[in-house]
């Protein structure tokens, strides 16, 4: 058998040799058969390398590429066999050797863009080279993404009404005593909602935004934003007596914080504002009768509107009563 095997080798080599020669001198152009000789040189290399169990590595990949700090990007495969890695399509790395089995890599990159022509190649010892293996396109940002506040924002009880402008697609992080209704934002403007926990002044609030690769943006803040979603509190202190001739009547309260007057009923006030504190006005009335629903409100300068207050019935008699 052995002999056998060794006599069908020989053949094959000896044919693969005679076709070489054939080639070559039969030929009428010259340049073509060079470049048909190469093709035979190739077709008889691959024989020689199949019939002495030569063989490259092969390559396949176990980790997608993945951006990491520093805007280094992991890459993981697989060698059949040991050997030097050569890299191509824009893409480098420190590891310059292979070892069979897995292979994790960082490639080295110093300019930001898209990369997709990436590839990687294993050579053997014996000089025998894998098939190219593509790598995945990634894009490497390092460019901070830009914020900015569009118009003054509207202070609505416990709540900042904004409207923010960004030039990329990101997640929005707030800073300080305060908390945003609006993470993921898109590219353009958008109207968010900044909260505060309690009424009072503030002046801590910031909003950043970071991309898709990690890029924080310059801070934005909001300056001091004051606070205020406490009602006013009305109470009555001096009332109307029950029975008047007047159509004037003197009328006192007590209002916990300064704003603008409201009546209801057929009652009036003549005046339109309150301080915090004691007020005295005077009521005018329309003519006789009883009042028995006039109310109050007070709205302060944060829009807060108090509880109405029910002024005490009374009378208004006539002069002829």
């Amino acid at each position: 058998m052995k002999i056998i095997r060794l006599f069908g080798l020989s053949f094959l080599v000896g044919y693969a040799i005679l076709l070489l020669f054939s080639c070559g001198q039969f030929q009428e152009n010259v340049s073509e058969g060079k470049d048909n000789l190469k093709v035979n040189n190739s077709i008889y290399t691959s024989l020689i390398k199949k019939l002495t169990g030569a063989s490259s590595p092969i390559l396949y990949q176990i980790k997608s590429t993945s951006v990491q700090e520093d805007n280094l990007v992991s890459y993981g495969f697989n060698s059949s066999k040991s050997g030097k890695i050569i890299y191509a399509g824009g893409c480098f790395s420190s590891s310059i050797n292979a070892a069979k089995g897995d292979n994790h890599i960082l490639f080295i990159v110093m300019v930001e863009g898209n990369y997709e022509n990436c590839s990687i190649q294993v050579i053997d010892a014996e000089g025998n080279k894998s098939d190219t293996l593509h790598v995945p396109t990634f894009k490497l940002d390092f460019s901070a993404p830009e914020l900015s506040k569009v118009r003054d924002f509207q202070v609505q009880g416990r709540n900042l009404k904004m409207e923010i402008k960004v030039n990329e697609l990101g997640e929005l992080s707030y800073n300080g005593n305060c908390s945003g209704n609006l993470r993921k934002i898109k590219k353009g403007i958008s109207e968010i909602l900044v909260s505060f926990p309690s009424d009072g002044q503030f002046s801590d609030c910031e909003i950043k935004l970071v991309d898709a690769s990690g890029n924080t943006s310059e801070p934005l803040p909001l300056g001091t934003v004051r606070i205020d979603n406490t009602p006013p509190i009305l109470q009555e202190i001096n009332p109307v007596p029950e029975k008047i001739y007047t159509d004037r009547p003197s009328y006192a309260f007590t209002t916990s914080k300064s704003g603008t007057l409201n009546f209801k009923g057929k009652c009036r006030g003549n005046v339109e504002k309150a301080v915090v504190g004691i007020n005295h006005i005077s009521l005018l009335l329309p003519g006789p009768g009883k009042y028995k629903n006039c109310t109050m409100t007070i709205t302060d300068y944060s829009k807060n509107k108090s509880r109405p207050l029910k002024i005490s019935p009374f009378e208004k008699l006539g002069y002829n009563s």
